[in-house]
């Protein structure tokens, strides 16, 4: 079953399931449209980017910032405050504008990131359902699914949610052929995409990962869930598969591809820190070795291909590099007098970060730098673009190497 995989961490973006023709330009009938060079990957960005927007910031004004976009070939598909927004990457030119079903700007509310599937753009958002003939004015999702290529809505759902639910927050995990993943944080809601109908749903869980036939994460004991354990539900009617035997305070988890997911958080009892990569489907350790090794990462990054990047910032900056396929380290640092860069991606065999202060990137498969001058470090990579949100807005950086 094909399945897109989104990240709560950072991940390079990877438009699985389109065409290897771009879609077409907006430019005017009898203009040819420009088209842009492919970098795979880029080996350098301007240094100049291009503010497209506020980037949300979920949980509040202290939360971090997200990348809230994907790519769709040369095409970027962004959230703009109550609507969503189509970017040409080869003009830099926006494509179309297309407001969120039920969102006005002056709602207190904001747009998760969309969600690319086989060709199609998906977005979800809290509403307040006004008052009518039959209802009361009550907190809904709004989902919707849009065509990329010219921003036109092809449905729209109102995801009805349980009673007390206040929907502050809408978080779209995944999509598969028969189901969308949606959290609230305090409920996550499972639809079929061809109803639009909730198939189910389960409080005190925190899905990240949606793999296959299997949704993942951190389901709490109670509702503070200040004691979870990493569990995998089954998509077709929650039915829990496996949970893991150790309990955790601040356990998260996040995709790395199909057949990975990484797990990082601390042991409940002890408080020690903990990471390892787990099989969605069984919940089984994926890692070869002793996983006490890997306790001081962070995040992690899977490049789309072969490669998964682990790494660490703040009293001890550190990055790792992976095969994909059997977790075998391949390099490390700090090594020597080489210091490791904070990274922030990893696509197609590079990998993007800080280091010193300076955007770097480095090569995915031996970690020596490929270019110290890089222009930008960005969270989304594709072979026309990076974008960035760490600095309260979303900005794009076309790749020019």
């Amino acid at each position: 079953m094909s399945t897109v995989l989104l990240v709560t961490a950072g991940c390079g973006g990877d438009p699985r399931g389109v065409p290897d023709d771009d879609p077409p330009s907006s430019a005017p009938p009898g203009a040819v449209a420009p088209e842009p060079k492919r970098f795979d990957p880029p080996a350098k960005f301007l240094n100049s980017g291009q503010t497209l927007a506020v980037a949300p910031r979920r949980g509040g004004s202290l939360g971090k910032p997200e990348v809230a976009a994907v790519f769709v070939g040369a095409t970027l598909v962004y959230v703009d405050e109550s609507s969503l927004a189509g970017r040409d990457l080869a003009t830099g030119d926006e494509r179309w504008v297309t407001p969120m079903p039920g969102v006005t700007s002056a709602e207190s509310t904001q747009i998760a990131t969309p969600a690319l599937f086989e060709g199609r753009v998906y977005a979800a958002a809290a509403i307040t359902v006004p008052t009518g003939p039959r209802v009361t004015s009550h907190r809904a999702i709004s989902l919707v699914a849009v065509d990329p290529v010219t921003g036109n809505e092809i449905w729209t759902a109102t995801i009805e949610v349980l009673p007390g639910d206040p929907v502050r927050d809408v978080r779209l995990v995944g999509v598969t052929a028969d189901s969308i993943v949606l959290d609230t944080s305090t409920t996550t809601y499972v639809v079929d995409p061809q109803t639009r109908k909730t198939r189910w749903k389960t409080q005190f869980f925190e899905p990240t990962v949606v793999d296959g036939t299997v949704v993942a994460g951190q389901l709490g004991e109670d509702a503070t869930e200040t004691k979870t354990r990493t569990v995998g539900l089954r998509l077709t009617d929650g039915v829990q598969l496996w949970s893991s035997p150790v309990a955790a305070q601040q356990g998260r988890s996040f995709p790395l591809g199909p057949g990975l997911m990484a797990v990082q958080g601390r042991e409940f009892s002890s408080t020690e820190p903990f990471f390892d990569f787990l099989d969605p489907a069984t919940g089984q350790s994926r890692y070869p070795g002793d996983s006490d090794d890997l306790s001081a990462y962070q995040d992690c990054w899977f490049d789309s291909r072969t490669l998964v990047v682990c790494g660490a910032s703040g009293t001890r900056t550190i990055a790792v590099g992976y095969n994909w396929s059997d977790l075998t380290e391949i390099w490390e640092l700090p090594v020597g007098e080489r210091a490791a860069p904070r990274v922030t991606a990893a696509w197609h065999g590079a990998v993007y970060g800080v280091l010193a202060g300076k955007p770097v990137i480095l090569d995915g498969r031996t970690g020596a730098v490929r270019n110290a001058a890089a222009g930008a470090a960005p969270e989304l990579v594709n072979e026309y673009a990076g974008v960035t949100a760490e600095s309260g807005s979303l900005t794009l950086f076309p790749a020019i190497a």
